[in-house]
């Protein structure tokens, strides 16, 4: 009877059977992955207008360290000196294993000329520490 009762179910409400396949991830979302270098030189996620959905930042250092993400023409960011349209703390481990964030906003965050990204080891905008190589890993999910 059971059985009976859920096939009548089924053909009744098809869509009860397909809801697990009816979620589509957009092939318009890209991801801009980078390890930051020894310096604060921006890096340019997109060049022109677009959306922020997701960011993952990894931080294998054995100190805080910032992300800072800039809304203005990608030739116009200068780390330390522009000001930053958000910012990021970028947590470390309390051992070799590392630390960081994973952050998914599913309306995202608009950006209305480029997404241009810096990493510094300071908290304020002027800041230009530079993080140690290869110990930070960013990837920005943009459209």
């Amino acid at each position: 009877m059971k059985k009976l009762f859920l096939l009548a179910l089924l053909i009744l409400c098809p869509q009860l059977a397909l809801a697990q396949s009816t979620f589509n991830a957009s092939s318009q979302i890209a991801v801009k992955s980078f390890i930051a270098a020894a310096n604060t030189t921006p890096v340019v996620i997109k060049a022109n207008s677009g959306t922020v959905y997701s960011i993952d930042a990894f931080n294998n250092s054995g100190a805080i360290v910032y992300l800072k993400l800039y809304n203005q023409t990608s030739t116009g960011v200068v780390c330390g000196t522009t000001t930053p349209y958000a910012r990021y703390l970028i947590p470390f481990g309390a051992s070799s294993a590392g630390g960081g964030f994973n952050l998914s906003n599913i309306n995202g965050d608009s950006y209305f000329q480029s997404i241009t990204a810096c990493v510094t080891t300071g908290i304020a905008d002027n800041d230009t520490g530079a993080p140690t190589a290869s110990t930070v890993i960013i990837n920005v999910h943009y459209q």
